[in-house]
């Protein structure tokens, strides 16, 4: 019997969850589901009896070891920072890892004793980043072995609530990792854009999104994401003129979050003291000039817009000047944003969730310039199941299974962009209904000529 460890239980574990019970008779899996809440990981695994549910600190090094040396497979659904600290504890005790997070330098520093071990360590095998790497890549090789030229590779990615759960003036609601949304962005975005690399500061990474429209649907606004220029290299496009990873929102988020990021609100670098013995209205108001006007007349002085105009609304809608009080201890405002944004923009009973890709490559072949077009939209099943659910935990799950069962060979730190990872997992997500839809078409050449 092999056994399965699973980290975090949280939302984007359920299919995870699921896909590894469904399959662990077959293949004699035991699957053991950790949390810091117990109760999390049994409702999920539901009674199954080859599952079983640990309470699981990710910051107790001693807890950690207790799980991870019996295991044969450590998919770690943890926070970002602590997927290292997992990985180092495997690879001590000779298991492979997956995970569906950006690999950090700490992780990548692993690659040659995890590959003198025969250890597979696969990560970026989610949604964002992990479907949109596979299909991206998938697409790119396809445009190669009929030899066209790369010039442009945009690729688009939106955890987004289904249009029919849209009702609130954000447009939005958490439905993966709120501190992750709150912070996003934080570091700023590096990308090429026609040959020139190009940087976005965080202060205005928000201001004038692109508009992308996806194809018979809708269109949304993108913002860049993180570090794409390191992509070039990752995807073997060292010489391409164009390449952007960019987020999706529903229009009129990123004005509203540039409001939040100009007044310091998502600030995680100092705590305010005594942030506990505050209202909101009274944190909000330290932020602002000191003078006898009122806080709503300050924020609209502040931000330049419209008292009582569309964006003003978006902000006080929020209860930011509501003498609700603050509950956090010392918190960091992001912290202390967060708690109130975890009411407002709660993912409800009865929500459905949304999962929006998009990418476009442009490639000259035979002297003709083509685009070439793929996305995907795919809406959650209930509030379990949901879409984010579905498309971080189905790869990672699949990636597992093709490990444990050695189909995917290769030893060492792994991405999802060489074809022996992305061909069997996109062939599977489709027929577990998570599929593209793509079309080329030829354009005009007089832009390149």
């Amino acid at each position: 019997m092999k056994n399965v460890l699973i980290c975090g239980a949280g939302m984007s574990a359920t299919d995870l969850i699921s896909y590894m019970l469904k399959h662990a008779e077959e293949y004699n899996w035991e699957v053991i589901v950790g949390d810091i809440l117990v109760e999390t990981a049994k409702r999920k695994i539901a009674g199954h009896p080859r599952g079983k549910a640990v309470y699981f600190d990710c910051y107790d090094a001693e807890i950690m070891e207790r799980y991870i040396k019996d295991a044969d497979i450590v998919i770690s659904l943890l926070p970002p920072g602590m997927h290292a600290a997992a990985a180092k504890i495997a690879l001590q005790y000779n298991a492979h890892v997956v995970t569906a997070s950006y690999a950090s330098e700490e992780m990548i520093a692993m690659h040659e004793e995890a590959k003198e071990k025969g250890l597979t360590f696969l990560n970026e095998l989610g949604a964002d980043p992990g479907i949109d790497h596979m299909n991206g890549m998938r697409s790119i090789d396809k445009i190669r072995k009929k030899g066209g030229e790369l010039l442009a590779f945009t690729s688009y990615c939106g955890s987004l609530v289904a249009p029919e759960s849209n009702d609130n003036p954000w447009g939005y609601k958490f439905t993966w990792s709120p501190m992750n949304v709150v912070t996003a962005g934080s570091a700023g975005a590096c990308y090429f854009k026609k040959s020139n690399f190009r940087c976005t500061p965080y202060h205005r990474l928000f201001t004038n999104p692109k508009t992308i429209a996806i194809p018979g649907f809708r269109a949304f606004e993108a913002y860049e994401n993180r570090d794409s220029a390191a992509y070039r290299k990752k995807y073997n496009l060292n010489d391409i003129p164009t390449l952007i990873r960019a987020t999706l929102r529903y229009p009129g988020f990123c004005d509203g979050w540039n409001m939040f990021i100009q007044l310091g609100l998502t600030a995680s670098n100092y705590n305010i003291e005594g942030s506990e013995n505050m209202t909101y209205r009274q944190w909000v108001e330290s932020y602002l000039p000191d003078d006898d006007t009122s806080p709503e007349n300050k924020l609209a002085d502040l931000l330049q817009i419209e008292k009582g105009g569309a964006l003003h609304k978006q902000l006080i809608w929020t209860e930011l000047l509501s003498d609700r009080p603050i509950k956090r201890v010392n918190g960091t405002p992001a912290e202390i944003l967060l708690d109130l944004l975890l009411d407002k923009l709660k993912f409800k009973q009865g929500d459905t969730d949304m999962l929006v890709f998009y990418e476009r490559l442009e490639y000259k072949l035979k002297g003709e310039l083509f685009e070439h077009i793929s996305y995907l939209i795919t809406k959650g099943i209930d509030h379990w199941h949901t879409a984010i659910s579905r498309t971080v935990g189905l790869p990672a799950a699949i990636g597992a299974k093709l490990i444990l069962n050695g189909e995917i060979k290769t030893p060492g730190i792994l991405f999802p962009w060489t074809k022996e990872v992305y061909d069997p997992i996109l062939d599977e997500l489709e027929e577990l209904g998570i599929a593209y839809t793509f079309y080329d078409n030829k354009i005009e050449l007089s832009q390149y000529e």
